[in-house]
């Protein structure tokens, strides 16, 4: 048999470094034993690939057939078996261009019987010698960000990332998508100038498998899948500064997005300049707070949080109300704390810190702290209790470690815990710090049990474990997900690059479009705001229906896992039918799940419907985009995805206000029905100016005669289904 040369070889070490990501209890060296034990086994792939993907072979179809028909002998354990399926179904690689790294798409769809929990049906991998990264999307229409992980099982993150994305993006265009990449070097060592070229390559290498609108890619390239043009990113963690970086990369390659292909960059809305996430987080926030009563805004509330004044997220969510009484906060190195806070003092020393350039804790000017308060150490092993401490932390020694200070501050007895931060602080109590990963935080991690906040802002992604939300929300703790809290960072991104992608096809030269996109700014806040408020109303409205219904959702949550692949009751914590109990959390899923599933029906090719092309829901096209764009409205009847904007924008709608229990339909009429039931529905709303009412519940916090309107509109509609079987 031939050796292999480098390139060869490289290959190998790819596919072994990805099939470690894929299943993180097959080791490395497992990987290699096999490789190399079993020659010709690995010869076998070797051949198929070049076979499959070499621009020079002839006779191709004849050959892989071969090929597989050898390989299917060695399918008899699971490493095996999981390199034929890595082979069978990658569709594109850059392997033959003239690059240091190699990147290659698989259509990961066709092998998750193999893999556990959901897995993304589209994915990229890129192996170089010095970084490795993924790119997971639901479909071909998806969006997320690329984070910078420094965990070894970065694929896990990531896909827990895209998990919860897919839930988040139910109200805006794409589905679900999440990348990041690992760098193969001490972090100490990493310049500016490496990081930025290492991500650039990145990005390069992503985009050598991507088609540039409807044309396919490189002629050199053997591709086996249809058309892949949509591809949009965003920044995350470590890459916030960097959209810029992938915006001019992706119009020096003539990419079709031009630098709609990156949002938040220098032209587009900045996240943290507008405090959008935030901004959004508290909209979701003050539901629970209404009904209790409370107006934060003109009331005090006391707070836990998880950040600094460094941070977008929390530097803005921590300023929204100067009536804010934050009596702690956990940054990633350090520890604040102000037991007996002046509310407007405080107030005015976060904002100076926010728009300062070392917004640390330890900036935070000591004068200004209440008695018996500082700023300490995470890594500080004996730090003094004083009085005040104590008593805000129900803490009975006189001195602590840093990470058992943290634990009290988790678990202190306060009206809010907010996360804005990085790191999973919050687990159930039936799930070891194993099961959870991020070990980077097992030593201030808490059982959600002992939580005594009234509610939790999750403003950051991933701080509590799904099972953790059920635990707290079940011992009477308001909650919903991340995905729901923080959603409205992703709709402006999802809002910017539609109205780029809008712009782009009018006269208007860069700048022109540039000022357009600026000037539309308030309006797309607002929009995005009252998304995030709508939803909110929508999930208590839904808890409220579910007070003695629990077999009604139990229902809609099998014929959600019956109709979407991605939809897995156990990775969301949500119980059998036989046990079902319905916790917030776990209606927030089944509220995003449902969103997911109307958008996917309508859009459903071969379906006999006409919903997105009737001229009658055109106006949900219209009322996607600011009234300041309405200029354009022959270019946005024409937009790329003007009927995923549609389908999107009436699912959104129809789930906040009817409840997932409307899915129930489907069931009892069949799809074409469902979907005249839909149209009627939509059709009603509009005779009665439904939205106006809604609008007048802004601040409602008895739902009652809201969902008794809700119901009103049902009854007509029912109506309409009996005159049409009379007639």
């Amino acid at each position: 048999m031939d050796k292999f040369n480098s390139r060869e070889i490289q290959l190998f070490r790819a596919v072994s470094e990805y099939i470690n990501q894929l299943i993180t209890d097959i080791t490395l060296e497992n990987i290699s034993e096999i490789f190399q034990q079993r020659s010709e086994f690995s010869h076998l792939l070797k051949d198929y690939f070049l076979t499959k993907f070499s621009p020079k072979v002839k006779n191709r179809n004849s050959k892989l057939k071969e090929f597989l028909d050898k390989l299917e002998q060695f399918s008899d354990e699971k490493t095996g078996l999981i390199a034929i399926e890595i082979f069978k179904n990658m569709v594109r690689t850059n392997y033959f261009l003239d690059k240091q790294s190699i990147a290659f798409k698989i259509e990961v769809k066709n092998f998750t019987n193999l893999l556990k929990a959901p897995q993304p049906n589209y994915e990229m991998f890129v192996y170089d010698s010095e970084f490795m990264g993924v790119h997971l999307r639901m479909t071909k229409v998806s969006r997320g960000g690329l984070r910078w992980s420094e965990r070894d099982d970065f694929r896990e993150e990531i896909k827990s990332l895209m998990v919860t994305q897919d839930g988040k993006n139910s109200i805006i265009v794409p589905a679900g998508a999440k990348g990041g990449f690992v760098i193969l070097k001490e972090r100490g060592s990493i310049s500016k100038e490496i990081f930025h070229n290492l991500y650039s390559q990145f990005i390069n290498n992503l985009l050598d498998l991507v088609d540039n609108r409807d044309e396919k890619n490189n002629s050199n390239f053997i591709n086996y899948d249809e058309v892949d043009s949509y591809f949009v990113v965003a920044a995350d963690k470590g890459t916030a500064q960097m959209s810029d970086v992938a915006n001019e990369i992706s119009i020096s390659r003539g990419f079709w997005l031009g630098d709609a292909f990156a949002s938040g960059g220098t032209n587009g809305y900045s996240h943290k300049d507008l405090g959008i996430t935030a901004k959004g987080s508290f909209v979701s926030t003050e539901r629970f707070f209404l009904e209790r009563g409370v107006d934060f805004y003109k009331e005090s509330i006391s707070i836990i949080g998880i950040g600094s004044m460094n941070g977008d997220v929390f530097g803005n969510g921590i300023n929204l109300s100067q009536k804010f009484k934050l009596i702690g906060a956990i940054s990633h190195r350090e520890i604040f704390i102000d037991p007996n806070p002046n509310v407007e003092i405080s107030y005015q020393e976060r904002v100076r810190l926010f728009n300062s350039d070392n917004g640390a804790w330890s900036q935070y000017r000591k004068e200004l702290i209440s008695n018996g308060g500082g700023v300490f150490l995470k890594s500080d092993s004996n730090i003094k209790v004083s009085k005040e401490m104590k008593e805000s932390f129900d803490i009975s020694v006189n001195s602590i470690s840093g990470n058992n200070l943290i634990k009290k501050m988790l678990t202190a007895k306060v009206d809010l815990l907010f996360n804005g931060g990085v790191g999973t602080y919050v687990k159930s109590t039936l799930e070891t710090d194993k099961d959870v990963g991020d070990l980077g935080n097992s030593l201030v991690r808490v059982d959600a049990k002992n939580i005594q906040a009234f509610a939790v802002c999750e403003g950051g992604n991933l701080g509590f474990t799904q099972k953790a939300r059920v635990e707290y929300s079940l011992n009477g703790g308001k909650i919903n997900l991340d995905g729901i809290d923080n959603s409205a960072g992703v709709n402006i991104s999802d809002h910017e690059v539609n109205i780029k992608i809008l712009l782009s096809q009018t006269d208007l030269n860069s700048d022109e479009n540039s000022k357009v996109l600026k000037n539309a700014t308030d309006e797309v806040v607002n929009m995005v705001l009252k998304s995030s408020y709508n939803q909110a109303l929508g999930l208590s409205l839904d808890e409220n229906r579910s007070k003695d219904r629990d077999s009604e959702f139990a229902e809609i949550t099998t014929f959600l896992e019956d109709h979407l692949s991605q939809f897995k009751r156990n990775y969301f914590a949500i119980p059998l039918e036989e046990n079902f109990v319905l916790s917030r959390p776990n209606l927030a899923f089944l509220f995003s799940y449902s969103k997911i599933f109307i958008t996917n029906l309508l859009l459903e090719k071969g379906s006999e419907n006409n919903i997105l092309d009737s001229f009658s829901n055109l106006e949900y096209l219209l009322e996607y985009f600011p009234k300041s764009l309405h200029q354009f409205q022959d270019l946005i009847l024409k937009h790329p995805l003007h009927r995923e904007i549609i389908a999107t924008v009436i699912a959104d709608k129809i789930i906040n206000s009817k409840g997932v229990l409307f899915l129930a339909n489907f069931n009892k009429v069949g799809k074409e029905e469902f979907l005249n039931i839909l149209s009627r529905n939509l059709q009603i709303e509009k005779m009665v100016e439904a939205d106006n009412v809604r609008n007048r519940c802004n601040r409602v916090s008895d739902y009652s005669k809201l969902i008794d309107f809700e119901n009103r509109l049902t009854q007509i509609e029912l109506n309409c289904q009996t005159a049409i079987k009379d007639i």
